[in-house]
């Protein structure tokens, strides 16, 4: 299925195979693509990793599909609701770290919003309480759609983007090798590059996650202020 890729997986466990349940199937499946997010996902992986065979599993999950909706159903089953009481800025910010905490603990779990060009069920459960804020705020019609376009799919992608598991490794390791990039640039962008290179490993995702968030908020509020 294109976008849950999954290759390397866990040698197959010897002996008898554990209890087999829809949880088990999930539980398992979960945590296969959470520690590869980018590689391929399979109902036959999963019955390796389960050590029985994929028939087995069609017990449970007669297709793909259905199973891919109860992987979306428990990543995002425990995702809180706003707090009541509080000013809209403040609940758009809870609820953007929300998202990254979540994908903090799956970080597979952006590839369960959606599949065959469908939104998932659950992840839409967990958009509306932003659609119903933005629309208590004024918003509505064309105004209301696209604000709620650009803030969910800027929170998403700088989530994507500050939390994805090879940052990590751009803070860590050596810095990327950009020597052969250079030819593509200008003489002043070069400089520029050169300045500026030295800081890249010092960058911390988390504030850089917080400043984009609140700018996304500030531009919320810049909208409904020219509604």
């Amino acid at each position: 299925m294109a976008g849950l890729k999954v290759t390397a997986l866990e040698p197959r466990p010897r002996g008898r195979p554990a209890t087999l349940s829809s949880e088990a199937i999930v539980e398992t499946a979960l945590a296969m693509l959470d520690a590869r997010p980018s590689a391929e996902l399979s109902l036959a992986a999963i019955a390796r990793q389960l050590n029985v065979t994929a028939s087995a599993l069609y017990r449970y999950f007669p297709t793909w599909t259905s199973l891919l909706t109860a992987m979306s159903v428990a990543a995002f089953r425990d995702f809180p609701d706003l707090p009541e009481g509080e000013p809209p800025v403040n609940q758009l910010l809870f609820w953007q770290k929300e998202v990254a905490a979540l994908y903090r603990r799956h970080q597979g779990v952006l590839m369960l919003m959606g599949w065959d060009d469908k939104l998932s069920g659950p992840w839409l459960r967990v958009q509306m309480p932003v659609l119903m804020l933005l629309r208590q705020m004024g918003f509505e019609k064309r105004a209301l759609v696209e604000t709620l376009s650009w803030f969910l799919a800027g929170t998403v992608g700088l989530v994507r983007t500050y939390l994805a598991a090879d940052m990590e490794d751009v803070r860590s390791g050596d810095q990327l090798d950009l020597a052969d990039s250079l030819a593509y640039l200008t003489p002043e962008q070069r400089a520029l590059i050169a300045e500026t290179s030295p800081w890249v490993g010092a960058v911390d995702p988390d504030a850089i996650l917080e400043a984009g968030f609140r700018a996304l908020i500030d531009g919320v509020v810049k909208a409904r202020a020219a509604l």
